[in-house]
């Protein structure tokens, strides 16, 4: 097992979200950049850039940070329950484009941190078959740039003059919990006043028997000193990582489960146990480590629902899910655990009220 990472905690102010609509096949257009970004500017970005882009563009819109300034700066948020608002979170504040709801930051306090797995897996496909069929010449200059993932996070900070740090991280299956966890940890140390954090991803043309994904999911995030505003939540965050070698033994087996169990222990803000906590699985063995464990901590004092996904490409899954609870007016915190085959495990936890 890792050494224990620490729990991390910042303020959520928006929550912005892009999902194909149900029943949509993922390999068909679905999305119209026009509509949610506008006409110029974004054709030639890859499908998961135009996705991490609305997204953003949801959250800066429907996050009170257009008038919240940074700490003490004397701003207030917007009211909560303005019209247009899918829930509690994000639903402060006039709508507005990005760069005027960032106006109270200093760009070189504002930054990114986003999650992926399969942002730009298309786009190498693509690469391999036009390279294969006609030579490198063939390639095209304004797609080809993006073979690095880093650049749908650059893109992002380029929208928005975000000129902090930029971090992409592609953990199997858990990429999206561990960014709010960059995130958080990074404003806590007091690097940055304003974090858009997320995951993004698009369809996977080799996804194989996991199933694909398409979609993103962006929160507005502020240092954890900060006052909970009303429609506002506090977010709590850690992570570990279970070998699955260590599981074939009963000693692996026991440290898994207490590694879980603290965990959960951490992330409990005092005073305020989660009203609900959603596992989100792989069905592989550490997911059923992780789940044992978990169901052993919530025996008979918090709800618990096991959401067996099964394999997937991607990383939105657990963000959804976080983003369903931020907009779901809940009375008080929930907690997402997602976990990957390959021993990842990211905690999530979100309370729409906060300690404040």
């Amino acid at each position: 097992m890792t050494a224990r990472d620490t729990v991390a905690e910042a303020v959520v102010t928006g929550v912005g979200t892009v999902a194909a609509p149900a029943g949509t096949a993922l390999d068909e257009p679905w999305f119209d950049y026009r509509a949610r970004l506008g006409p110029r500017g974004y054709k030639y970005l890859p499908d998961a850039c135009q996705y991490l882009l609305a997204a953003a563009k949801d959250a800066l819109t429907r996050s009170g940070a257009e008038s919240a300034g940074p700490a003490g700066s004397g701003g207030t948020s917007g009211p909560a329950g303005s019209a247009g608002s899918a829930g509690s979170v994000g639903s402060a504040g006039a709508a507005g484009d990005g760069p005027a709801a960032l106006a109270g930051f200093a760009e070189e306090r504002r930054a990114a941190v986003v999650g992926t797995n399969s942002a730009v897996a298309a786009l190498h496909a693509d690469i391999t078959e036009v390279v294969r069929a006609g030579g490198i010449n063939r390639l095209s200059p304004m797609l080809t740039p993006f073979f690095s993932v880093n650049l749908v996070a650059s893109r992002l900070s380029t929208e928005h003059r975000l000129k902090g740090f930029n971090t992409t991280v592609t953990s199997p299956r858990v990429a999206g919990l561990e960014a709010l966890h960059v995130a958080a940890r990074e404003l806590g140390a007091g690097r940055g006043d304003l974090v858009l954090a997320g995951v993004t991803e698009a369809y996977d043309p080799g996804h194989g028997t996991a199933a694909a994904e398409a979609g993103s999911v962006v929160l507005v995030l502020r240092p954890p000193a900060d006052a909970v505003r009303p429609g506002g939540a506090l977010l709590r965050t850690t992570l570990r990582f279970v070998p699955p070698a260590a599981l074939a033994h009963e000693s692996g087996r026991r440290r898994a489960g207490r590694e879980v169990r603290e965990a959960l222990e951490a992330l409990a803000a005092p005073g305020r146990a989660p009203e609900l906590i959603r596992v989100v699985t792989d069905g592989s063995a550490v997911a059923s480590a992780v789940e044992a464990a978990v169901r052993d901590w919530s025996a008979r004092r918090v709800p618990l629902s096991v959401e067996a996904v099964g394999a997937r490409a991607g990383a939105l899954a657990p963000m959804e899910r976080v983003a369903h609870d931020l907009r779901d007016g809940a009375a008080g915190p929930r907690t997402v655990v997602a976990v990957a085959g390959e021993g990842n495990v990211a905690f999530a936890s979100v309370d729409p009220y906060g300690t404040a």
